[in-house]
């Protein structure tokens, strides 16, 4: 998923593995179409390149590239205005009054660690604030190359390939601001605890990821918000996912073949696309 500020569902971060077996990369087909289904990490390290090869053997052997959203859109001056304006207190409501005591000197002790005053981030809905203490962690350990579905966006461009996407960057804008609406302190109290261990399983998640090893990925990456924070999970994954299958499927009705990028932690699971689209008949093959 992207743009959230949890680091599971931002980025896995493994450095020097190389996987000769398997990738995030799935062909599915109904038996007349097909399209590859690829799941992605949004951010990277300069050392995560090159991408497994099944990544290019897809995009090579794809017509049309789908995307979460339309990145070049969101990243727009207009859009990233619209993100302030929704994902900002602009009327005198700061972060202190919305976040329960305990969980506020959580969120203090964190940033004094990091040199940051709350101060600077006071205006800061949930969401933001959450991707903002995702980021700064990212940016400290050395994240700051584009992630597999930027670097594939560019790529189309320059090829002239067609790109779509599965919500507009509207639609993904209002669920960011949303998602966290009574579920504040959960929110910043799981992207905290996240962020502790981050740096400890970088190795394991990347390797799982580059290794299209999603057992390994759901229990490291979906088990806890399905313990923890049910109602963050079902909004983050089960619902878009939901949504997303039926776009999915009308792609399988047409002979043009796509490729379709979304954050890794969207396939595996009860409520993953990779068990969805099995259940409702189609094949499904792990590019090796």
């Amino acid at each position: 998923m992207r743009s959230l500020g949890i680091a599971l569902t931002l980025i896995f971060c493994f450095f020097g593995y190389q996987s000769s077996h398997a990738a995030s990369v799935w062909k599915v087909t109904n038996g007349e179409n097909t399209l590859y289904l690829a799941g992605t990490i949004h951010i990277l390290s300069p050392d995560d390149y090159p991408l497994p090869a099944q990544f290019q053997s897809a995009y090579e052997a794809s017509e049309v590239m789908v995307f979460e959203t339309d990145i070049s859109a969101m990243n727009s001056p207009d859009m990233q205005q619209k993100s302030m304006e929704m994902l900002t207190y602009t009327d005198g409501t700061t972060i202190d009054q919305v976040l329960q005591k305990e969980t506020l000197n959580k969120l203090n002790s964190h940033l004094m660690q990091r040199g940051v005053p709350l101060a600077n981030l006071e205006t800061f809905k949930p969401t933001l604030l959450s991707l903002t203490l995702t980021m700064i962690e990212f940016q400290a350990i050395g994240l700051t190359t584009q992630g597999v579905d930027a670097f594939y966006y560019t790529t189309a461009m320059g090829d002239g390939k067609m790109r779509k996407w599965l919500e507009t960057p509207e639609q993904q804008l209002n669920f960011i601001a949303n998602m966290a609406t009574g579920d504040e302190d959960e929110m910043i109290l799981y992207t905290l605890k996240d962020l502790e261990s981050l740096p400890s399983r970088m190795g394991e998640l990347k390797e799982a990821w580059r290794a299209g090893d999603m057992d390994t990925l759901a229990a490291i990456g979906l088990t806890p918000w399905i313990e923890e924070y049910a109602d963050i999970y079902q909004a983050i994954f089960v619902e878009r996912n939901n949504n997303w299958v039926p776009e999915i499927k009308e792609m399988l009705t047409t002979p043009k073949t796509e490729m379709v990028l979304v954050g890794a932690l969207h396939m595996p699971g009860e409520h993953g696309l990779l068990t969805q689209l099995s259940q409702q008949g189609y094949t499904i093959t792990q590019l090796k």
